[in-house]
């Protein structure tokens, strides 16, 4: 008997757990629905557009703290980033006034998570001996393990306004800026020109540094695209200005560049090139930026003469005067995409018109019958085969097109019309059919290759409705 009671005692309790066990898993348990609730409750909902106004009241209030707050802290100490140029501005107390609305809306950038860019946001310097305009581009991200919240990554001034780092009583020498032939980059922007006029695109992508073409993705993305296009580029009034705080940096502004399609203008712009010596033990001429700049040929065809295939807006009353919000390149822009979508639909040719659209477009037909509005949706398979049978229906269409109005930015266009349409029957027994409405569409760039597409349409037809005569 006193075996089996030792036998007993000496045998381990498999069910026993020991207590230290029990508290380390309960602890453990404790601190992950801790994490978790940080992850959940404590992320940022600060929207990019919010941080903008953050980045705007610290330079409008020459605050270097708050300004210094903003970035990262490894970007903010590389030169290249941008940094110092403003730095020496706010130490120097210099007024800076930002203009938001100039910018363009943030935009995702490839490649990144929660990285985004804003492009074109202008800046006035008020310098002692004047006001100067600068042109920022920003980058920002998403930073934090816990508190994830947005930081500068980048702040850019774009062109040649390198003026934050010289003081106000400095002269320049700038003999560069005269005689391209004194710059050492003159070769290699011929090479760059020689590259666009012959559409050689992997010439072009040779040019390009290779972590800057990831950099500026959009940039590099948007020239790329524009290589259908047939280039005629003049350097008569380029620039090339050397760096002030980098000796191998040098900025190549004022180059017209204008784009033909069979002989047609379709646009003239203002490119701008960011060229730096790369490499470790062989160092050559590299481009790290190249961009679109705003709209300036197309100002004077619009406003003088109007060369024969231009694609403009042809109704009554829609040339001359702009209206609306938008700056003035998109004004332009906007202009000759409707003027080819016009031209495209009169001439009924699909291909060029379906091009316009983007893939997930949504095309909205109202009806408005007695003040009821009927509506009818297409995808853009749907707008096709009903463009089709538009075109084997009548053969001859007319699109007037009046009271054009653009709202919107540098990437985004809202735009509204007055829209009269006229289609002659393929056969001469039935009468002409005319309809009369307002349209809008919404245009956005395509981050994909750069060109301007119609995003959504949405057309009201009314019946019934009397023509007036114009005052």
């Amino acid at each position: 008997m006193n075996d089996a009671q030792n036998w007993q005692k000496d045998t381990p309790n498999k069910l026993t757990i020991p207590r230290n066990l029990i508290w380390g898993g309960a602890i453990a348990a404790i601190v992950i629905a801790f994490v978790v609730f940080l992850l959940i409750f404590m992320r940022s909902s600060e929207t990019p557009t919010a941080f903008l106004a953050k980045w705007k009241g610290a330079l409008e209030s020459s605050d270097l703290k708050q300004y210094d707050a903003l970035w990262v802290k490894s970007e903010r100490l590389r030169p290249d980033r941008g940094y110092p140029n403003t730095a020496k501005l706010l130490r120097d107390n210099i007024r800076l006034e930002v203009n938001l609305e100039g910018g363009s809306q943030p935009y995702k950038i490839p490649r990144y998570a929660n990285r985004y860019g804003i492009e074109g946001i202008p800046v006035t310097v008020h310098l002692p001996d004047g006001a100067q305009q600068q042109i920022r581009n920003l980058e920002i991200e998403k930073k934090g393990l816990i508190q994830q919240r947005w930081k500068i990554t980048q702040d850019e001034i774009s062109g040649d306004h390198y003026i934050a780092t010289v003081p106000a009583e400095t002269t320049i020498q700038q003999p560069n800026r005269a005689n391209s032939s004194n710059s050492p980059v003159a070769p290699f922007v011929l090479a760059w020109k020689s590259a666009l006029e012959r559409q050689d695109s992997t010439a072009y992508t040779d040019l390009w540094d290779k972590s800057a073409r990831k950099k500026r993705t959009s940039s590099f993305r948007r020239a790329l695209g524009l290589m259908s296009q047939a280039h005629i580029i003049d350097l008569q009034d380029t620039t090339y200005s050397p760096g002030l705080t980098q000796r191998n940096l040098y900025t190549v502004d004022g180059i017209r560049v204008t784009l033909q399609n069979n002989g047609d203008i379709i646009e003239t712009h203002n490119r701008t090139l960011k060229i730096e010596k790369k490499g470790f033990f062989r160092r050559k001429w590299k481009l790290i930026n190249d961009q679109v700049s705003e709209i300036s040929g197309a100002i004077v065809l619009e406003q003088t003469q109007q060369p024969s295939g231009v694609n403009t807006v042809s109704g009554d009353e829609s040339g001359g005067t702009f209206d609306g919000n938008a700056p003035l390149d998109t004004q332009l822009k906007t202009r000759q995409i409707l003027g080819k979508w016009q031209a495209a639909w009169e001439g009924k040719d699909l291909n060029t018109y379906m091009s316009i659209y983007s893939d997930e477009a949504l095309i909205t037909r109202v009806t408005v019958r007695g003040g009821i509005e009927t509506p009818v949706y297409l995808n853009k398979k749907q707008l096709r085969a009903s463009m089709k049978r538009l075109n084997s229906m009548y053969s001859d269409i007319q699109v007037q097109i009046s009271n054009l109005q653009v709202n919107g930015d540098r990437a985004v266009a809202d735009v509204t019309f007055l829209q009269k349409f006229t289609g002659t029957p393929a056969s001469g027994t039935r009468p002409a059919y005319s309809d009369y409405g307002t349209k809008r569409l919404n245009l956005m760039i395509d981050p994909t290759d750069g060109h301007w597409r119609i995003y959504a349409e949405t057309w009201s037809r009314y019946e019934d409705v009397p023509e007036y005569p114009k005052m």
